[in-house]
Protein backbone atom coordinates (compact mmCIF):
# COMPACT_ATOMS: atom_id res chain seq x y z
CA UNK A 1 0.00 0.00 0.00
CA UNK A 2 1.40 3.08 -1.17
CA UNK A 3 0.80 6.34 1.11
CA UNK A 4 1.31 9.78 -0.23
CA UNK A 5 1.03 13.87 1.84
CA UNK A 6 -2.35 14.85 1.96
CA UNK A 7 -2.89 18.20 -0.25
CA UNK A 8 -4.12 20.88 1.92
CA UNK A 9 -7.86 22.13 1.75
CA UNK A 10 -8.21 25.06 -0.80
CA UNK A 11 -11.48 25.76 0.32
CA UNK A 12 -10.76 25.85 4.41
CA UNK A 13 -13.45 26.31 6.55
CA UNK A 14 -14.23 29.93 8.96
CA UNK A 15 -12.71 28.91 12.18
CA UNK A 16 -15.11 28.83 14.97
CA UNK A 17 -15.82 32.51 16.65
CA UNK A 18 -14.53 31.37 20.27
CA UNK A 19 -11.33 30.23 18.48
CA UNK A 20 -11.05 33.60 17.82
CA UNK A 21 -12.06 35.58 21.17
CA UNK A 22 -9.23 33.32 22.58
CA UNK A 23 -6.43 34.30 20.15
CA UNK A 24 -4.33 36.83 22.19
CA UNK A 25 -3.75 40.05 21.70
CA UNK A 26 -1.01 41.96 20.36
CA UNK A 27 1.75 43.52 22.60
CA UNK A 28 0.52 46.90 21.57
CA UNK A 29 -3.03 46.30 21.85
CA UNK A 30 -2.50 45.53 26.22
CA UNK A 31 -0.07 48.09 26.16
CA UNK A 32 -2.63 50.80 24.82
CA UNK A 33 -5.50 49.33 26.98
CA UNK A 34 -3.30 49.72 30.02
CA UNK A 35 -2.13 53.01 29.11
CA UNK A 36 -6.04 54.34 29.23
CA UNK A 37 -6.48 52.71 32.22
CA UNK A 38 -3.79 54.52 33.77
CA UNK A 39 -4.77 57.80 32.77
CA UNK A 40 -8.52 57.27 33.69
CA UNK A 41 -7.24 56.50 37.10
CA UNK A 42 -5.01 59.72 37.22
CA UNK A 43 -7.25 61.90 35.79
CA UNK A 44 -10.43 60.73 38.52
CA UNK A 45 -7.55 61.34 40.78
CA UNK A 46 -6.89 64.82 39.72
CA UNK A 47 -10.95 65.63 39.58
CA UNK A 48 -11.35 64.28 43.18
CA UNK A 49 -7.95 65.95 44.88
CA UNK A 50 -9.97 69.29 42.97
CA UNK A 51 -12.54 68.74 44.87
CA UNK A 52 -11.19 68.31 48.04
CA UNK A 53 -8.98 71.53 47.88
CA UNK A 54 -12.36 74.27 46.33
CA UNK A 55 -14.81 72.12 48.86
CA UNK A 56 -12.83 71.12 52.09
CA UNK A 57 -15.38 69.59 54.57
CA UNK A 58 -14.60 67.44 57.82
CA UNK A 59 -17.09 66.18 60.10
CA UNK A 60 -16.72 66.41 63.89
CA UNK A 61 -18.98 63.67 65.31
CA UNK A 62 -17.83 64.27 68.99
CA UNK A 63 -20.12 64.58 71.16
CA UNK A 64 -19.57 68.23 72.71
CA UNK A 65 -18.46 69.19 68.79
CA UNK A 66 -14.80 69.88 70.37
CA UNK A 67 -13.23 69.88 66.81
CA UNK A 68 -15.66 72.31 65.57
CA UNK A 69 -15.63 75.96 65.90
CA UNK A 70 -18.77 77.68 68.15
CA UNK A 71 -21.31 79.48 66.24
CA UNK A 72 -19.48 82.60 67.87
CA UNK A 73 -16.46 82.00 65.81
CA UNK A 74 -17.80 81.54 62.96
CA UNK A 75 -20.35 84.93 62.76
CA UNK A 76 -16.97 86.54 63.41
CA UNK A 77 -15.07 85.08 60.40
CA UNK A 78 -18.25 85.43 58.05
CA UNK A 79 -17.55 89.16 58.62
CA UNK A 80 -14.14 89.56 57.20
CA UNK A 81 -14.22 92.10 54.40
CA UNK A 82 -9.93 92.50 54.01
CA UNK A 83 -7.66 89.55 53.88
CA UNK A 84 -6.73 87.67 57.29
CA UNK A 85 -3.40 86.58 57.50
CA UNK A 86 -2.73 83.99 60.38
CA UNK A 87 0.67 83.58 60.88
CA UNK A 88 2.19 80.45 62.91
CA UNK A 89 5.19 80.98 64.93
CA UNK A 90 6.98 77.55 65.69
CA UNK A 91 9.08 74.54 65.04
CA UNK A 92 9.02 72.88 61.87
CA UNK A 93 8.33 69.48 63.23
CA UNK A 94 5.56 71.19 65.73
CA UNK A 95 3.16 72.40 62.44
CA UNK A 96 0.89 69.61 62.55
CA UNK A 97 -1.54 70.61 65.26
CA UNK A 98 -1.50 74.22 64.80
CA UNK A 99 -2.51 73.27 60.86
CA UNK A 100 -5.39 71.18 61.75
CA UNK A 101 -6.79 73.63 64.30
CA UNK A 102 -5.93 77.05 61.92
CA UNK A 103 -7.82 75.15 59.17
CA UNK A 104 -11.37 75.39 60.62
CA UNK A 105 -11.12 79.01 60.37
CA UNK A 106 -9.81 79.00 57.23
CA UNK A 107 -12.87 76.95 56.06
CA UNK A 108 -15.32 79.34 56.73
CA UNK A 109 -13.38 81.98 54.36
CA UNK A 110 -11.77 82.30 51.79
CA UNK A 111 -10.58 85.84 53.50
CA UNK A 112 -8.62 83.86 55.69
CA UNK A 113 -4.79 83.62 54.78
CA UNK A 114 -2.41 80.44 56.98
CA UNK A 115 1.33 80.47 56.79
CA UNK A 116 3.71 78.87 59.21
CA UNK A 117 7.00 80.18 59.85
CA UNK A 118 9.90 78.49 62.02
CA UNK A 119 11.50 81.70 63.49
CA UNK A 120 15.18 79.50 63.64
CA UNK A 121 15.02 79.04 60.18
CA UNK A 122 13.45 82.72 59.52
CA UNK A 123 14.63 84.92 62.25
CA UNK A 124 13.66 88.00 60.25
CA UNK A 125 9.69 87.65 60.27
CA UNK A 126 10.25 86.48 64.05
CA UNK A 127 11.83 89.92 64.64
CA UNK A 128 9.52 91.70 62.58
CA UNK A 129 6.54 90.52 65.26
CA UNK A 130 8.26 90.47 68.19
CA UNK A 131 8.39 86.63 68.44
CA UNK A 132 9.18 86.08 71.64
CA UNK A 133 8.10 82.12 72.25
CA UNK A 134 7.55 78.91 70.28
CA UNK A 135 4.16 78.54 69.09
CA UNK A 136 2.85 81.83 69.27
CA UNK A 137 0.37 82.74 66.70
CA UNK A 138 0.04 87.06 64.99
CA UNK A 139 -2.79 87.97 63.41
CA UNK A 140 -2.71 90.42 61.13
CA UNK A 141 -5.91 92.67 59.58
CA UNK A 142 -6.34 95.94 58.45
CA UNK A 143 -3.18 97.24 58.97
CA UNK A 144 -3.22 95.67 62.91
CA UNK A 145 -1.66 92.92 64.42
CA UNK A 146 -2.26 90.96 67.31
CA UNK A 147 -0.51 88.50 68.93
CA UNK A 148 -1.54 84.95 70.62
CA UNK A 149 0.89 83.18 72.83
CA UNK A 150 -2.00 79.95 73.87
CA UNK A 151 -3.78 78.41 70.37
CA UNK A 152 -7.38 78.05 72.08
CA UNK A 153 -10.52 78.50 70.34
CA UNK A 154 -11.28 81.24 73.01
CA UNK A 155 -8.21 83.33 72.70
CA UNK A 156 -7.63 83.33 68.89
CA UNK A 157 -11.76 84.39 68.37
CA UNK A 158 -11.14 86.85 70.94
CA UNK A 159 -8.08 88.68 69.36
CA UNK A 160 -9.96 88.47 66.36
CA UNK A 161 -12.62 90.13 67.92
CA UNK A 162 -10.16 92.85 69.06
CA UNK A 163 -9.00 93.53 65.34
CA UNK A 164 -12.36 93.64 63.60
CA UNK A 165 -13.65 96.32 66.41
CA UNK A 166 -10.56 98.61 65.60
CA UNK A 167 -10.44 101.31 68.45
CA UNK A 168 -11.40 100.50 71.93
CA UNK A 169 -14.20 101.18 73.74
CA UNK A 170 -14.59 102.73 76.83
CA UNK A 171 -16.30 101.32 79.48
CA UNK A 172 -16.94 103.63 82.97
CA UNK A 173 -18.09 101.72 86.54
CA UNK A 174 -19.44 104.13 88.73
CA UNK A 175 -17.60 103.83 92.63
CA UNK A 176 -18.30 105.50 95.50
CA UNK A 177 -21.74 104.25 96.70
CA UNK A 178 -21.17 101.11 97.48
CA UNK A 179 -21.08 99.63 93.69
CA UNK A 180 -19.53 96.36 93.09
CA UNK A 181 -15.73 96.67 91.60
CA UNK A 182 -13.71 95.93 89.02
CA UNK A 183 -10.94 95.59 90.91
CA UNK A 184 -12.51 93.54 93.81
CA UNK A 185 -11.82 89.62 93.49
CA UNK A 186 -14.00 88.78 95.80
CA UNK A 187 -17.81 86.89 95.20
CA UNK A 188 -19.21 89.78 94.69
CA UNK A 189 -16.43 91.41 92.71
CA UNK A 190 -16.30 92.53 88.96
CA UNK A 191 -12.77 91.76 88.12
CA UNK A 192 -13.43 88.67 86.08
CA UNK A 193 -16.14 90.72 84.37
CA UNK A 194 -13.43 93.15 83.56
CA UNK A 195 -10.89 90.60 81.83
CA UNK A 196 -13.99 89.40 79.87
CA UNK A 197 -14.76 93.08 78.73
CA UNK A 198 -10.85 93.76 78.30
CA UNK A 199 -11.41 90.37 75.85
CA UNK A 200 -13.87 91.95 73.85
CA UNK A 201 -11.66 94.98 73.43
CA UNK A 202 -13.21 96.88 76.63
CA UNK A 203 -10.89 99.64 78.18
CA UNK A 204 -12.75 99.35 81.76
CA UNK A 205 -11.97 102.70 83.95
CA UNK A 206 -13.83 103.80 87.27
CA UNK A 207 -15.67 106.83 87.62
CA UNK A 208 -16.98 108.37 91.58
CA UNK A 209 -19.35 110.77 90.77
CA UNK A 210 -19.47 112.50 94.01
CA UNK A 211 -16.22 114.01 93.11
CA UNK A 212 -16.89 114.79 89.56
CA UNK A 213 -20.18 115.01 88.53
CA UNK A 214 -20.11 114.62 84.99
CA UNK A 215 -19.66 112.00 82.69
CA UNK A 216 -16.19 112.20 80.48
CA UNK A 217 -17.10 112.19 76.39
CA UNK A 218 -14.81 109.51 75.97
CA UNK A 219 -17.22 107.22 78.16
CA UNK A 220 -18.29 104.51 75.47
CA UNK A 221 -20.44 103.05 78.33
CA UNK A 222 -21.52 103.99 81.99
CA UNK A 223 -22.17 100.98 84.60
CA UNK A 224 -23.66 101.09 87.37
CA UNK A 225 -23.38 98.02 89.45
CA UNK A 226 -25.43 97.77 92.38
CA UNK A 227 -25.01 100.65 95.16
CA UNK A 228 -26.24 99.75 98.15
CA UNK A 229 -26.18 103.75 99.46
CA UNK A 230 -28.98 105.59 98.20
CA UNK A 231 -27.55 108.44 95.55
CA UNK A 232 -27.33 112.19 95.91
CA UNK A 233 -28.98 114.26 92.85
CA UNK A 234 -25.99 116.05 91.82
CA UNK A 235 -24.91 112.32 90.97
CA UNK A 236 -28.20 111.42 89.06
CA UNK A 237 -28.28 114.58 87.51
CA UNK A 238 -24.77 113.43 85.87
CA UNK A 239 -26.32 110.50 84.39
CA UNK A 240 -29.13 112.45 83.00
CA UNK A 241 -26.83 115.13 81.24
CA UNK A 242 -25.04 112.17 79.98
CA UNK A 243 -28.45 110.61 78.88
CA UNK A 244 -29.58 113.44 77.16
CA UNK A 245 -25.86 113.80 75.33
CA UNK A 246 -26.77 110.32 73.44
CA UNK A 247 -24.98 108.27 76.10
CA UNK A 248 -25.01 104.42 76.84
CA UNK A 249 -25.86 103.20 80.24
CA UNK A 250 -26.10 99.71 82.50
CA UNK A 251 -28.04 100.05 85.57
CA UNK A 252 -27.69 97.27 87.76
CA UNK A 253 -29.99 97.73 90.37
CA UNK A 254 -30.38 95.78 94.06
CA UNK A 255 -34.00 94.88 94.94
CA UNK A 256 -33.87 97.28 98.24
CA UNK A 257 -32.57 100.50 95.77
CA UNK A 258 -34.72 103.71 96.64
CA UNK A 259 -34.21 107.00 96.33
CA UNK A 260 -33.24 109.83 93.75
CA UNK A 261 -31.94 107.18 90.83
CA UNK A 262 -34.60 104.64 91.45
CA UNK A 263 -37.11 107.88 90.97
CA UNK A 264 -34.75 109.16 88.07
CA UNK A 265 -35.51 105.49 86.17
CA UNK A 266 -38.87 104.98 87.21
CA UNK A 267 -40.16 108.51 85.86
CA UNK A 268 -38.03 109.13 83.17
CA UNK A 269 -37.21 106.01 81.66
CA UNK A 270 -40.12 104.23 81.16
CA UNK A 271 -39.26 101.52 83.21
CA UNK A 272 -40.98 100.29 86.38
CA UNK A 273 -39.49 99.36 89.51
CA UNK A 274 -41.48 97.34 92.38
CA UNK A 275 -39.94 97.14 95.87
CA UNK A 276 -39.86 93.30 95.42
CA UNK A 277 -37.59 90.02 95.00
CA UNK A 278 -38.14 87.48 92.89
CA UNK A 279 -38.77 83.77 94.38
CA UNK A 280 -38.43 80.61 92.46
CA UNK A 281 -40.72 77.77 93.74
CA UNK A 282 -39.64 75.30 90.44
CA UNK A 283 -36.68 73.68 92.49
CA UNK A 284 -35.17 73.36 89.38
CA UNK A 285 -32.10 76.11 91.06
CA UNK A 286 -31.45 72.98 93.51
CA UNK A 287 -29.63 70.86 90.85
CA UNK A 288 -27.40 73.83 90.63
CA UNK A 289 -26.96 74.81 93.95
CA UNK A 290 -29.49 77.77 93.96
CA UNK A 291 -31.58 78.53 96.64
CA UNK A 292 -35.25 79.45 95.19
CA UNK A 293 -33.64 83.69 95.76
CA UNK A 294 -31.58 82.74 92.45
CA UNK A 295 -34.63 82.40 89.97
CA UNK A 296 -33.50 80.59 86.66
CA UNK A 297 -34.57 82.15 83.62
CA UNK A 298 -34.25 80.96 80.03
CA UNK A 299 -37.22 82.71 78.46
CA UNK A 300 -36.05 85.67 76.33
CA UNK A 301 -38.35 88.46 75.04
CA UNK A 302 -37.38 89.68 71.00
CA UNK A 303 -34.49 91.77 71.21
CA UNK A 304 -30.86 91.91 69.50
CA UNK A 305 -29.33 90.89 73.15
CA UNK A 306 -31.36 87.93 73.26
CA UNK A 307 -31.17 86.75 70.08
CA UNK A 308 -28.68 84.23 70.35
CA UNK A 309 -30.08 83.29 73.81
CA UNK A 310 -32.48 80.77 73.30
CA UNK A 311 -32.41 77.16 75.54
CA UNK A 312 -29.56 79.39 77.44
CA UNK A 313 -30.51 79.25 80.82
CA UNK A 314 -29.26 82.36 83.24
CA UNK A 315 -29.03 83.14 86.93
CA UNK A 316 -30.43 86.36 88.44
CA UNK A 317 -29.24 86.01 92.44
CA UNK A 318 -31.65 88.14 94.92
CA UNK A 319 -33.27 90.32 92.09
CA UNK A 320 -36.06 92.34 91.96
CA UNK A 321 -38.82 92.66 88.90
CA UNK A 322 -37.79 95.29 86.35
CA UNK A 323 -40.71 95.70 83.75
CA UNK A 324 -41.94 98.20 81.06
CA UNK A 325 -43.97 101.02 82.35
CA UNK A 326 -47.66 100.98 81.02
CA UNK A 327 -48.48 103.37 78.02
CA UNK A 328 -48.72 107.17 79.15
CA UNK A 329 -46.23 107.00 81.29
CA UNK A 330 -44.55 110.81 80.57
CA UNK A 331 -41.81 109.01 79.37
CA UNK A 332 -40.15 109.44 75.63
CA UNK A 333 -38.09 106.39 76.10
CA UNK A 334 -39.15 103.31 73.66
CA UNK A 335 -38.84 100.00 76.37
CA UNK A 336 -38.62 96.36 75.49
CA UNK A 337 -38.67 93.30 77.83
CA UNK A 338 -35.43 91.48 77.68
CA UNK A 339 -35.52 87.91 80.20
CA UNK A 340 -38.44 86.60 82.26
CA UNK A 341 -38.73 83.69 84.85
CA UNK A 342 -40.75 80.69 84.49
CA UNK A 343 -44.42 80.41 85.94
CA UNK A 344 -43.31 79.25 88.80
CA UNK A 345 -41.97 82.32 90.30
CA UNK A 346 -43.40 84.88 92.84
CA UNK A 347 -42.88 88.73 93.15
CA UNK A 348 -42.61 88.77 97.15
CA UNK A 349 -43.31 92.70 97.91
CA UNK A 350 -43.43 91.48 101.99
CA UNK A 351 -39.50 91.28 102.93
CA UNK A 352 -39.74 91.49 106.31
CA UNK A 353 -41.82 87.85 105.95
CA UNK A 354 -39.86 86.34 103.28
CA UNK A 355 -36.66 87.35 105.61
CA UNK A 356 -38.49 84.50 107.98
CA UNK A 357 -38.41 81.94 105.53
CA UNK A 358 -42.29 82.22 104.31
CA UNK A 359 -44.15 83.77 102.14
CA UNK A 360 -47.88 84.04 100.78
CA UNK A 361 -48.05 83.23 97.46
CA UNK A 362 -52.22 84.26 98.16
CA UNK A 363 -50.84 88.05 98.32
CA UNK A 364 -47.49 87.63 95.88
CA UNK A 365 -47.42 88.18 92.31
CA UNK A 366 -47.03 85.13 90.44
CA UNK A 367 -44.99 84.62 87.29
CA UNK A 368 -43.48 84.78 84.49
CA UNK A 369 -41.83 87.61 85.70
CA UNK A 370 -39.44 90.35 84.08
CA UNK A 371 -36.05 90.59 85.30
CA UNK A 372 -34.92 93.09 82.90
CA UNK A 373 -35.42 95.51 79.82
CA UNK A 374 -33.96 97.43 77.10
CA UNK A 375 -34.85 101.09 75.98
CA UNK A 376 -33.60 103.83 73.54
CA UNK A 377 -34.53 107.65 73.04
CA UNK A 378 -33.64 110.38 71.25
CA UNK A 379 -30.88 112.59 72.57
CA UNK A 380 -32.05 116.48 73.54
CA UNK A 381 -28.59 118.02 74.23
CA UNK A 382 -27.15 120.53 71.35
CA UNK A 383 -23.99 118.65 69.84
CA UNK A 384 -24.45 115.01 71.26
CA UNK A 385 -22.40 111.78 71.49
CA UNK A 386 -24.85 109.78 69.38
CA UNK A 387 -28.45 110.81 68.04
CA UNK A 388 -30.05 107.93 70.19
CA UNK A 389 -29.60 107.11 73.98
CA UNK A 390 -29.61 103.64 75.08
CA UNK A 391 -29.88 102.28 78.21
CA UNK A 392 -30.68 98.66 79.47
CA UNK A 393 -31.90 98.12 83.04
CA UNK A 394 -31.70 94.53 85.42
CA UNK A 395 -33.11 93.64 88.82
CA UNK A 396 -29.24 92.55 90.31
CA UNK A 397 -26.14 93.46 89.71
CA UNK A 398 -25.11 90.37 91.30
CA UNK A 399 -25.75 87.79 87.67
CA UNK A 400 -22.46 89.37 86.58
CA UNK A 401 -20.37 89.18 89.99
CA UNK A 402 -17.54 86.86 90.08
CA UNK A 403 -19.61 83.63 91.85
CA UNK A 404 -22.30 83.98 89.20
CA UNK A 405 -20.76 85.13 85.84
CA UNK A 406 -20.02 81.33 84.69
CA UNK A 407 -23.17 80.24 84.91
CA UNK A 408 -24.18 79.22 81.57
CA UNK A 409 -25.55 82.36 80.02
CA UNK A 410 -24.86 84.96 82.43
CA UNK A 411 -21.70 85.83 80.48
CA UNK A 412 -23.02 86.53 77.19
CA UNK A 413 -26.27 88.58 78.61
CA UNK A 414 -23.87 90.69 80.21
CA UNK A 415 -20.93 91.15 77.13
CA UNK A 416 -23.85 90.96 74.74
CA UNK A 417 -26.07 94.33 76.99
CA UNK A 418 -22.79 96.07 76.68
CA UNK A 419 -21.91 95.12 72.67
CA UNK A 420 -25.54 96.46 72.03
CA UNK A 421 -25.70 99.44 74.11
CA UNK A 422 -21.63 100.94 71.99
CA UNK A 423 -23.74 100.20 68.84
CA UNK A 424 -22.24 97.04 67.65
CA UNK A 425 -24.64 94.27 67.39
CA UNK A 426 -22.79 92.23 65.00
CA UNK A 427 -20.77 91.07 68.13
CA UNK A 428 -23.58 89.74 70.13
CA UNK A 429 -23.37 85.95 70.33
CA UNK A 430 -22.74 82.40 72.59
CA UNK A 431 -18.54 82.70 73.41
CA UNK A 432 -16.90 80.04 72.78
CA UNK A 433 -16.48 77.70 75.83
CA UNK A 434 -14.20 75.48 76.84
CA UNK A 435 -14.60 71.83 75.11
CA UNK A 436 -15.85 69.32 77.91
CA UNK A 437 -13.74 66.39 78.87
CA UNK A 438 -16.34 63.54 79.07
CA UNK A 439 -14.05 60.16 80.51
CA UNK A 440 -15.61 56.77 79.91
CA UNK A 441 -15.66 55.72 83.78
CA UNK A 442 -16.11 51.94 83.55
CA UNK A 443 -16.53 49.18 86.78
CA UNK A 444 -13.02 46.85 87.11
CA UNK A 445 -14.63 43.52 86.15
CA UNK A 446 -15.39 45.36 82.70
CA UNK A 447 -11.76 46.43 82.55
CA UNK A 448 -10.37 42.92 83.17
CA UNK A 449 -11.97 41.59 80.48
CA UNK A 450 -11.57 43.88 78.20
CA UNK A 451 -7.65 43.27 79.64
CA UNK A 452 -7.23 39.72 79.14
CA UNK A 453 -9.39 40.18 75.33
CA UNK A 454 -6.33 42.30 73.95
CA UNK A 455 -3.56 40.80 76.37
CA UNK A 456 -4.43 36.74 75.84
CA UNK A 457 -7.62 36.19 73.46
CA UNK A 458 -6.96 38.38 70.41
CA UNK A 459 -3.04 37.09 70.20
CA UNK A 460 -4.21 33.72 70.78
CA UNK A 461 -6.90 34.07 68.21
CA UNK A 462 -4.20 34.71 65.70
CA UNK A 463 -2.17 31.55 66.39
CA UNK A 464 -5.02 29.54 65.98
CA UNK A 465 -5.94 31.42 62.59
CA UNK A 466 -2.40 30.66 61.69
CA UNK A 467 -2.13 27.03 62.76
CA UNK A 468 -5.60 26.21 60.80
CA UNK A 469 -4.41 27.42 57.91
CA UNK A 470 -0.73 25.76 58.15
CA UNK A 471 -2.64 22.53 58.43
CA UNK A 472 -5.14 22.95 55.64
CA UNK A 473 -2.37 23.21 53.49
CA UNK A 474 -0.34 20.53 55.03
CA UNK A 475 -3.25 18.36 53.99
CA UNK A 476 -4.23 19.35 50.56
Amino acid sequence: MSTSNPQPDPNPLPAPAGDLERRPKPVWAVRVQLLVYVLIVLAVLVVVNRLVVVHDHSWDLTKSQRNSLSPESAQIVRQLRQPLRMIYFDRSDSFGHARNFLQRYARLSNQVKLSYIDPDKQPQSARKYKIQTYGTLVLAYAGRTHNVATLTESKVTNALVRLLKGAKKIAYFTLGDGELSPKNSGRQGYSETEKSLESENYAVKTLILDQTPRVPDDCSVLVIAGPSHPWVQPEVQAVADYLARGGRVLFLLNFQDQGPLISYISKNLGVKLTPDVVVDTSGIGRAFGASPLMPIAAQYDPHAITRPMQDVATLFPMTRTVEAAPAGNGSNAVVSPLVETSSASFAVTDLKGLASGSFNPATSRKGPLTLGVAGSMPATAPKPLHSQARFVVYGTPFFAANAYLGFSGNRDLFLNSMNWLVGQAKFIAIRPQPAANTPLNLPARTMRIIMWLVMAALPLAFVLAGVAVWWRRRRA
